[in-house]
């Protein structure tokens, strides 16, 4: 799976290179029997369902009006929040919740200005391009980009990245 060689694994493992072998023809023998015969069968559809585009729309109304409520009724209780390569970490509705207030009220520190929110996809998955407009700024900048993970109807996983990807996206790097 990390693409180390057998050799390398076992020694980790404290065990054989062949028990390392026999241990991935099994692993791939499983997932043979249990994904889509084709990759991109594996992951979502490309196309968001009426609940996530629904979902998503909620999600970009709850930042522009810097609602950490209606935010955190979009939540899965178990949520989970990274920021790569940040050493961020939130678990949990309340951790998630917690931080988004801090960063929406105009008295913190993590305060930016008003949001504005453009909806995409990244990795099969919906997302939201985030600028924002600091106090007396003409225009908005590009800020984060939120790729949501969905599942049942709540956001599970949120992974929030770096604004130099916005080009990446086709996306400028500022807003009127």
């Amino acid at each position: 799976m990390l693409g180390w060689p057998a050799k390398e694994t076992a020694a980790l493992l404290g065990t054989s290179v062949d028990s390392v072998k026999s241990a991935l023809r099994r692993a791939r023998s499983t997932l043979r029997t249990h994904l889509p015969e084709r990759r991109l069968d594996w992951a979502p559809s490309t196309t968001p369902s009426a609940g996530e585009r629904e979902l998503l729309r909620r999600f970009m109304q709850a930042h522009e009006r810097a609602d950490a409520s209606a935010l955190a009724r979009l939540l899965h209780e178990d949520v989970r929040m990274t920021m790569p390569p940040l050493p961020f970490w939130f678990a949990g509705r309340e951790a998630v919740t917690a931080f988004a207030a801090d960063a929406f009220g105009p008295g913190s520190p993590l305060y930016g200005g008003r949001w504005r929110s453009v909806p995409t996809r990244a990795n099969r998955q919906p997302a939201v391009a985030g600028y924002v407009r600091p106090p007396g700024a003409r225009e908005y900048r590009a800020q984060v980009i939120d790729v949501l993970r969905i599942e049942d109807g709540r956001i599970v996983e949120i992974t929030v990245f770096e604004p130099h990807l916005f080009a990446a996206f086709g996306l400028p790097a500022t807003s009127l």
